[in-house]
């Protein structure tokens, strides 16, 4: 199984179920009084098609047990109403509350489209709420609203944009001087017409001197989260850095001792919900994705030991080239043991669409028997995969065994890795379920027109495993693997700290729920847990 390195996920707790039902997404904030309060969109599925109602749960004894205080909304599409998707729960400093929600992202998610999300208020900590305010705000999954120095209402969200012919996600940040009541437009977070910034949670840094905001990449093709910073309450931003993690929904603040804690959906790593947490401006670089379920393995002076067994996947993500035209050489240090003619390890690139086979006697490109040459890879062997100009060659110590040819039109673009080593990933390791494989070094160089160029390499010889920073400094929260009968869902996370100095966290996940369904999860983090 998947060994952490740090893990709290021996302390989940059951918050809530609606039996028959899926919660979803759930928000949390402490009142004054010491009450705490969660909204999350109580629906028929995970994609509702009949009806969400956005529940209000409270508990007075520090989030042990909770209640069903109110429902703000509810929304039927059998009636015409439109699809309410992910709430959003703020307490403001004049004492009100307010409920964030998106509507059915086909219909307001493009810069075309008109806006769609919506906001309930209270003045009385949540016992009654306002009639729906069709805010004006645009984009798709707002988060938090949140207080400005300056006194401004402010609202991260995302929406499709086009620009220069070329489409993709801008995170943008939308802001009311008047309290709430409109609301328009402050700053463009991140945009460039190839990744898709999205899922922008704000952070106000050093009491609001600097304005962060951690953003997923929905490309979900090895790339991991963005960080953008601005120091003028939103008006202006840098250009986006990669985070070191790759968290979906990533949900982040900043704690007493000054380090950023962020949570979320974990994608280049294990199922499950994780948190990171340091310094969020000194710390920000990309680090390799592990592996996404339970794998066996051993890291000896010599090599990396990858047993292969049923079930497993030992495999480990690196960013993939810009494109097609990009140059890249993937290098790898190994040998293979198991069955003649069955591939045991793997290197693969995408956006030009090549994977590596290894077998013990031979080395393929793709699942072509006539892809396939002979090669003793029972012994140490240097296998290269060379691309340049649509030539792609592999070598076995420095000689040519294969080529093939990259048609442009023809090469995927990569995205959520789903099965075998020629989908979605630029990774490399475990193939098959028989077998295993000694890995002593990995290099991997990409050159490309655009982004930065892209050099990694790593050698067993250091005694690190090649995802040792994720090892060593995420933390899982809650675990969520795949079963025979349904996919992992969960990773909305939002968290507050407590009186006591502890951290209360909540989440949803359909983990041991029957299919379609879903309940809610707490999880209480000591200060030694992120120590």
């Amino acid at each position: 199984m998947l060994v952490h390195t740090r893990s709290v996920a021996d302390k989940v707790f059951e918050v809530w179920r609606s039996p028959g039902r899926f919660t979803k997404n759930p928000d949390i904030v402490a009142l004054p009084s010491g009450r705490l309060l969660i909204i999350y969109s109580d629906t028929d599925s995970h994609w509702s098609q009949e009806n969400q109602v956005l529940t209000l749960l409270a508990s007075d004894d520090q989030g042990r047990t909770w209640f069903k205080y109110r429902e703000v909304a509810e929304h039927d599409l059998r009636r015409g109403d439109e699809r309410l998707v992910t709430p959003r729960l703020s307490r403001l400093s004049d004492g009100r509350l307010v409920v964030l929600v998106d509507q059915d992202d086909y219909g307001h998610f493009h810069e075309d489209q008109p806006p769609g999300n919506l906001a309930f208020w209270s003045a009385d900590d949540g016992a009654t709420w306002s009639d729906v305010q069709d805010t004006g705000i645009a984009g798709f999954e707002p988060d938090r609203m949140i207080e400005l120095p300056d006194g401004a209402l402010a609202v991260g969200s995302h929406q499709m944009r086009c620009r220069d012919g070329r489409h993709g996600y801008a995170e943008i940040l939308t802001c009311s001087e008047d309290d709430g009541k409109t609301w328009q437009e402050r700053g463009q977070v991140a945009y460039d017409g190839d990744h898709y910034f999205c899922e922008g949670g704000m952070i106000l840094l050093d009491g609001g001197k600097e304005l962060a905001c951690v953003m997923r990449d929905n490309q979900n093709a090895g790339y991991p989260g963005w960080v953008g910073f601005s120091k003028d309450l939103g008006r202006t931003w840098s250009e986006p850095q990669m985070a070191p993690f790759h968290l979906h929904r990533p949900y982040g603040k900043q704690l007493a001792d000054g380090r950023v804690l962020v949570t979320g959906r974990n994608v280049l790593g294990g199922l499950g919900t994780y948190a990171w947490v340091g310094d969020l401006r000194s710390e920000l670089d990309y680090q390799v994705g592990g592996p996404r379920m339970g794998f066996s393995a051993d890291l000896t002076d010599e090599a990396l030991v990858v047993h292969n067994r049923p079930e497993t996947e030992c495999r480990y993500i690196l960013l993939p080239p810009e494109s097609v035209r990009s140059e890249v050489r993937m290098e790898a240090v190994l040998k293979v043991d198991g069955p003649a003619g069955t591939p045991v390890a793997f290197l693969a690139v995408s956006r030009i669409g090549v994977a590596v086979a290894i077998a013990p006697d031979a080395v393929g490109i793709g699942k072509g028997v006539d892809r396939r040459r002979p090669a003793d890879m029972t012994r140490y062997r240097r296998v290269t995969l060379a691309y340049a100009r649509g030539l792609c060659r592999v070598l076995i110590d420095g000689e040519t065994l294969l080529n093939t040819t990259v048609h442009p039109v023809n090469a995927p673009l990569g995205g959520m890795h789903r099965g075998g080593p020629l989908e979605g990933y630029t990774h490399f390791g475990q193939a098959g379920a028989v077998g295993e494989s000694h890995w002593q070094s990995v290099s991997y160089e990409s050159r490309n027109r655009t982004h930065p160029d892209v050099r990694w390499s790593w050698q067993a010889v250091d005694g690190r495993w090649p995802d040792e920073y994720q090892r060593r400094r995420l933390i899982q929260i809650h675990a969520n693997e795949p079963t025979p009968d349904r996919g992992p869902d969960h990773g909305y996370s939002s968290w507050v700290v407590l009186d006591d100095g502890r951290i209360l966290l909540v989440d949803y996940t359909n983990a041991g729920d029957e299919r379609g369904k879903s309940h809610l999860v707490g999880v209480y983090i000591e200060p030694e847990d992120i120590a």
